[in-house]
């Protein structure tokens, strides 16, 4: 008993051994592809993480949510939401990046079709200096740039020399752009915007091998490490929001496949067990989150007017992907009781 508890060493060796057996067991159980286990996750928070390409296939989010549609609000043209009247803002197209990654998971390649379109309706609003003139500039196309870069890795074949451009451009127009400074200002309460940002650097490196992007991924990543608070809280607007708490850990899950500093990984997975505890504590029986205490979710008004809504859709992706990439298969479960509340779960 001594040896198990007496140190630190030994007490976090047996921590990892049991995370890693449930790890298994639930392979066994849900589908996983048990050959990826041995080689894609290891009992060391600084290992690599499996790709994104591979958590979007787990058998949950391809029985649930992936089966169902993105949104009806799409043009013919590829114009996506509120772009359908006017163009205002580029991160509308990043609805793009979710029909990719559902006609990929689904094996549909009409939906990654549509997703490209709409992704190259964006890429058409570009301007000579690689930005695209949208409503909130900085924050809006960092959404774009992310959905544009991820959409690349999960389909090279879809990468286009000319997708690609014009990901480099966009992404040399974060870094320098005029607008940067007062759109790093306006970030400034917000601690998941920097976790996008570290994903959209982060995949854009990955696609273009640009070491700038990679170190701005870095960069952004401790800058959102560094607001974390004790109990877990990534801080939105000064406090704990339930909807946002669970973005910024899928914007980090995103980012770390392609985070190539063993440290950091490690961080990051640290971060996100601490930012899922309170999380799920939060969640009632049923699969649903009370917004009570939140501090957006519930009180603030998206564009469309309606008051914002739990994202049950990205807090779902979000602990499917952790509980292979930290992993923490125990969300599995709770997960699920997600899909079965909001109707996604296909039943057999």
């Amino acid at each position: 008993m001594r040896a198990l508890t007496g140190s630190c060493t030994g007490g976090k060796f047996l921590t990892m051994t049991i995370r890693r057996r449930k790890f298994l067991q639930l392979a066994l159980l849900t589908g996983i592809n048990t050959g990826l286990v041995s080689s894609a996750y290891a009992d060391d928070d600084t290992a690599t993480s499996p790709t994104l390409k591979q958590m979007i296939t787990h058998p949950l989010l391809v029985n649930s949510l992936y089966r169902v549609s993105v949104s009806k609000e799409y043009a013919a043209d590829g114009a996506a939401g509120s772009n359908q009247d006017h163009y205002q803002w580029i991160e509308e197209q990043r609805q793009g990046a979710e029909w990719i990654v559902r006609g990929t998971a689904r094996q549909k390649p009409e939906w990654i079709a549509m997703g490209w379109k709409q992704l190259d309706w964006g890429l058409a609003q570009q301007k000579s200096d690689g930005g695209f003139d949208s409503k909130d500039p900085f924050h809006s196309t960092s959404f774009f740039v992310e959905a544009l870069a991820r959409s690349c890795l999960i389909d090279p074949v879809g990468a286009t020399a000319n997708r690609v451009n014009g990901l480099r451009q966009s992404a040399n127009w974060l870094m320098s752009s005029n607008g940067t400074k007062k759109g790093i200002s306006n970030n400034l309460p917000y601690t998941h915007r920097r976790y996008i940002l570290a994903a959209a650097f982060g995949q854009s490196a990955a696609v273009t091998q640009n070491v700038e992007f990679k170190s701005t991924a870095e960069q952004w990543a401790e800058n959102g490490l560094a607001l974390q608070r004790e109990d877990g809280t990534n801080p939105e607007k000064g406090g704990y929001d339930v909807g946002y708490q669970m973005v910024g850990v899928l914007m980090a899950l995103r980012y770390l496949p392609v985070c190539d500093n063993p440290q950091l990984r490690a961080r990051l997975r640290n971060m996100m067990r601490r930012a899922i505890a309170p999380e799920l504590a939060r969640q009632a029986p049923d699969g649903s989150f009370s917004t009570e205490g939140s501090t957006r979710i519930g009180s603030e008004h998206a564009r469309s007017g309606k008051v914002k809504d739990v994202p049950y859709n990205e807090i779902l992706q979000a602990w499917v992907y952790a509980a292979q990439a930290l992993p923490q298969p125990d969300l599995i479960e709770s997960a699920t009781k997600i899909a079965q509340l909001r109707g996604w779960l296909k039943v057999r």
